[in-house]
């Protein structure tokens, strides 16, 4: 079956279908409040990046480790199983016979494609086909429609290409337009009214993209979802919650940004970490306990490093540093924002600087292989740049020489040519008062 095809067999599934065993609707689910454990802060510097989330499925609790350096992701290796390329003469003739019937598929799936295409009941969402939405059950008026930042709950069932059941939820809770989940929902749900009922169909570019999801969630995988919107509040105001409540909050759009990292989703990695830098900001400083500042601070310094992280991989060095120097701003001796620091400032061709900065990460803990490893490729740099100078100075000076041999030769000549003008001068003169004394 094809991947068309199987997504047209998704949407009929979900239309007409029972819900199978295999999709069991999760417990009620908030993406606002709540905690899923304490983040455990690893010491200094890691050879390993964030990793992957658990089975945690749209608002996703990637990783309970803060993130670590981003560079030895590039350093890993891939696992992959190998498929056996073997063929039995059977099995060539059976791949062969089954070749017409594959066709077959391809032009009824492309029909279905077709028909959906022509179903006036589709929404096209953006105009690109990528993410569409249909209409199951109208819902209480254009009115009641959700705005960017409103507080929605909403009921789903998603299924992929295969029919197997993804992201089932009686109630989840997110806020609207803050990238706490998948975009296909963020882009939808802000489209539907309250107690509409509707199918939505995405591209994986607005579900989980190039990387996927764990086990769960193919690479490159198309999506269907039932999505219900059942309830619509206002945005929480920052000012009347704790700051233990803000926290929460906080520490949840941090590792929904850890989930998307973890999906080289760097930009919108950057987008969580920056909401939730947000929140922080936004308690009252007169609201802190003792307890309290600590653990908000702490919270920063971790939101912060992942930032500069993945401001890093997007090739946005000026940010990244600021990111760094706000992490230093709390924690002078903070290794990791030292170690990124480095980074920065070497991308920047700022070599002393850089050097200096990793000496300081690298006193602090002097057992790290990385930052050695890192600290003699800048001092092998800073060194090749030194030479470069010299060598562009010898060239300056050399040049500046023979730029001033020039006028010299030249002002010997005006000399030469002055003397003999003068010489001559002086023998016409004395040959005409010899002439005239004739």
């Amino acid at each position: 079956m094809t991947e068309t095809e199987g997504g047209q067999q998704a949407v009929e599934d979900l239309i007409t279908g029972e819900e199978p065993e295999s999709c069991k609707m999760k417990e009620n689910k908030s993406l606002t409040n709540g905690s899923n454990g304490d983040d455990v802060e690893t010491t200094g510097v890691q050879e390993n990046d964030v990793s992957a989330s658990g089975d945690a499925p749209v608002a996703g609790a990637a990783s309970k480790e803060d993130l670590a350096v981003p560079q030895e992701v590039e350093h890993g290796e891939d696992t992959d199983g190998k498929i056996n390329s073997e063929m039995t003469q059977d099995e060539e003739t059976r791949t062969h016979n089954d070749e017409p019937s594959e066709s077959k598929e391809d032009e009824d799936g492309d029909k279905k494609e077709e028909k959906e295409d022509e179903d006036p009941d589709w929404v096209d969402i953006l105009g690109t086909g990528h993410l569409k939405k249909k209409v199951l059950r109208e819902g209480q008026g254009m009115d009641t429609r959700p705005e960017r930042g409103q507080l929605v709950t909403i009921r789903s069932k998603g299924q992929l290409p295969s029919g197997d059941e993804v992201d089932c939820y009686e109630e989840i809770q997110f806020v609207l337009g803050d990238g706490d989940v998948v975009q296909a929902w963020d882009l939808a749900v802000a489209l539907m009214q309250l107690g509409e009922q509707a199918l939505v169909i995405t591209k994986p570019r607005f579900g989980y993209g190039e990387e996927g999801r764990n086990d769960d969630i193919p690479p490159n995988t198309d999506l269907t979802y039932e999505l219900e919107l059942l309830k619509v509040e206002e945005k929480l105001n920052i000012e009347t919650l704790s700051p233990d409540e803000c926290c929460q909050m906080a520490d949840k759009k941090r590792e929904r940004g850890n989930e998307l990292y973890s999906r080289k989703d760097y930009s919108n990695a950057i987008n969580s970490y920056s909401k939730a830098l947000e929140i922080l900001r936004d308690i009252k400083p007169s609201s802190y306990t003792e307890d309290s500042k600590k653990t908000v601070d702490e919270l920063k310094v971790k939101c912060y490093n992942n930032l500069a992280a993945a401001q890093l991989k997007v090739d946005a060095p000026n940010a990244a540093l600021k990111s760094c120097n706000s992490v230093l701003d709390i924690r002078p001796k903070n290794v990791k924002a030292l170690f990124r620091k480095g980074k920065v400032l070497a991308v920047e061709s700022e070599f002393q600087a850089a050097v200096a900065v990793m000496k300081e990460a690298l006193a602090l803990e002097p057992s790290n292989k990385t930052i050695h490893q890192e600290l003699s490729k800048l001092t092998a740099r800073q060194a090749e740049e030194k030479q470069s100078e010299k060598e562009l100075y010898q060239r300056m000076v050399g040049d500046m020489a023979k730029v001033t041999e020039i006028p010299e030769d030249h002002s010997k000549r005006q000399w030469m040519y002055a003397i003999s003008v003068g010489i001559l001068a002086v023998a016409i003169f004395v040959g005409a008062i010899i002439a005239s004394q004739a």
